[in-house]
């Protein structure tokens, strides 16, 4: 078996029945005898088996093989399951809510049949209110490369799961369940293939990604933060983690840097959004984000002068500001 399309899924039936549908349909059109489609179902109280039985039947030439796990793992948790269930050689997780292009399937098997890979990033454009963005890296050329070179050319886009394809054996070598509960299991397990061996950049969009806005995007995932941290700041906080720690993996020094360059950009904005969308401010949660931006930041000026009062003024003054910003903006 070459490919495993991967997608962990939770309360998602309907943009799921787009997503595998359209994996099913490349998959039959080409006639590929070598891919499977695997769903990890995270106990879905909607229609979900329904929805992956129903394109089952309709395609029957196509590999479609469903799970229903026993308990809620979480994401990291179903997205590991994952590969201990895929049987292809290569594994491409994808979310259930990224629509994948018509010839999406056809071009990334084409590259993997060419060299043998331990990771490659598959390129995407983002649409926003019906508008298509290019990702950070824009559009490129395909390209085989030196792994550790990798994440600095793609400037860390490989932080949205449907960027990611990994050699199956290489992930399992990894040592996974130790990144249970960074809420970025593919990002954290792809550091750790990516200090040896040949990376591909799939330089071409290949699925779009559909962005919600900022209030509806926080409000779906209010429930999923840890340590009492909402989500996306959790996640913020990971990715700094992960930045700092890059130099013990032995990156370069331009990839350390520009992995802290983003992190930097990104707590202000982080900071920011957090405190336009969080519900409550409890002086504890605070404290904990300040606390573990400081670990790290505690020598940048920007830090105890831009970020540090943005966390802890009153979100009105904030809100306050986003509409004076828009108003010049019109």
């Amino acid at each position: 078996m070459l490919l495993t399309i991967a997608i962990p899924t939770y309360n998602r039936a309907e943009s799921l029945r787009a997503t595998l549908l359209s994996f099913a349909e490349q998959t039959e059109r080409l006639e590929l005898t070598d891919i499977e489609l695997i769903v990890s179902d995270n106990c879905s109280t909607d229609t979900t088996p329904e929805v992956v039985a129903g394109i089952s039947a309709a395609h029957p030439s196509v590999r479609v093989r469903y799970f229903r796990n026993a308990s809620n793992l979480g994401f990291d948790g179903n997205v590991s399951a994952l590969f201990n269930r895929a049987e292809g050689r290569y594994v491409w997780t994808f979310s259930d809510d990224d629509q994948p292009a018509p010839n999406a399937l056809a071009h990334v098997v084409g590259l993997l049949r060419q060299r043998d890979i331990r990771f490659a990033f598959i390129n995407y454009q983002v649409c926003i209110e019906g508008r298509l963005l290019p990702s950070r890296l824009g559009l490129a050329p395909d390209r085989w490369l030196p792994a550790p070179d990798l994440l600095k050319n793609i400037q860390f886009s490989n932080s949205l799961i449907s960027a990611c394809l990994f050699e199956r054996q290489a992930w399992l070598e990894a040592d996974p369940l130790r990144y249970v509960g960074s809420l970025w299991i593919h990002f954290f397990v792809a550091r750790e293939i990516l200090q040896a061996g040949e990376g591909l950049i799939v330089g071409g969009a290949l699925f779009t990604m559909q962005q919600s806005s900022l209030e509806k995007s926080r409000a779906e995932k209010r429930h999923e933060g840890s340590d009492q941290i909402e989500y996306y700041m959790q996640a913020h906080l990971k990715f700094v983690e992960y930045a700092h720690e890059l130099p013990r993996f032995g990156f370069d020094h331009e990839t350390c840097a520009l992995a802290h360059s983003i992190g930097l950009r990104e707590d202000f904005y982080q900071v920011v959004n957090f405190k336009l969308t969080a519900q409550e401010y409890a002086p504890k949660q605070l404290m904990r984000i300040w606390s573990r931006l400081r670990h790290y930041r505690w020598s940048s000026l920007r830090f105890w002068c831009v970020t540090t009062p943005f966390l802890f003024v009153p979100n009105v003054f904030i809100r306050i500001m986003r509409s004076v910003s828009r108003a010049v903006r019109t």
